[in-house]
């Protein structure tokens, strides 16, 4: 078996987390790197206020950018709390956050096409919401799913959705969905069966397939000449 590193995609997560430690006092920020695009099939494109550009693995995410995948297109993002986006084809999203030095974040995800899997890292007071033209939901830390039509799934978790036009509010658990209508006034929910959760958490499959989960350890003094760990986890390509 032959590991192939992808040793410009780490380089760029070893300089994110460099410039989150050598922040000494820092509150958010706008212009700070809030997500990376770890994989991606076969073509992604990114459109920001700067420029349009295909999509590099290793390629920093700010606040305000434009993530758009074709109609075979795949992708995958972590935040920099861990948190991780699996984005469908023919979807179009934008990302917003805040990030301080202590990787506290609040992240939001405007769904405007498409669909995404989303695994989100338990946050406390912060947080990760997504949006679509007829519904918010709101997480704190869970495995779910998201359509741009309002469609929503939990795998695992509470995930809290609301219809904009109405205020509507409900809460969805395992194996719960909710869908809402046109207009954006009422959501319907229900349970899915195994059978159910399990298709539609499998279009999300090719993401995983050949990759190892690697992590490295990053150290740095601060300005007190304190070490420093910073733990960094990136993937590898598995070639038979």
């Amino acid at each position: 078996m032959m590991v192939a590193f992808n040793l410009k995609g780490i380089l760029t997560v070893a300089l994110i987390g460099v410039g989150f430690i050598a922040a000494e006092m820092e509150s958010y920020n706008p212009d700070r790197e809030i997500a990376i695009v770890r994989r991606f099939i076969p073509s992604v494109n990114l459109i920001n206020a700067d420029k349009d550009a295909a999509v590099e693995t290793g390629m920093s995410l700010f606040s305000g950018d434009t993530l758009i995948t074709d109609d075979s297109g795949y992708a995958l993002v972590i935040f920099m709390d861990r948190s991780i986006a699996k984005v469908l084809p023919n979807s179009q999203l934008i990302v917003r956050g805040e990030i301080d030095r202590n990787q506290n974040a609040n992240t939001r995800l405007d769904l405007s096409r498409g669909g995404v899997f989303l695994d989100v890292t338990p946050r406390g007071q912060n947080e990760f919401e997504v949006l679509t033209t007829t519904t918010v939901a709101s997480v704190k830390g869970t495995r779910f799913g998201a359509r741009s039509n309002g469609f929503y799934w939990v795998d695992e978790g509470e995930v809290e959705v609301m219809a904009l036009q109405s205020g509507q509010l409900v809460m969805l658990r395992n194996g719960m969905f909710a869908q809402a209508d046109e207009s954006g006034t009422d959501l319907v929910t229900g349970q899915l069966s195994s059978d159910e959760l399990e298709q539609l958490n499998a279009e999300y499959d090719i993401l995983d397939q050949d990759l190892i989960e690697r992590r490295m350890i990053l150290r740095f003094r601060d300005a007190n000449g304190q070490v420093i760990e910073e733990n960094i986890d990136y993937y590898e390509q598995e070639n038979n």
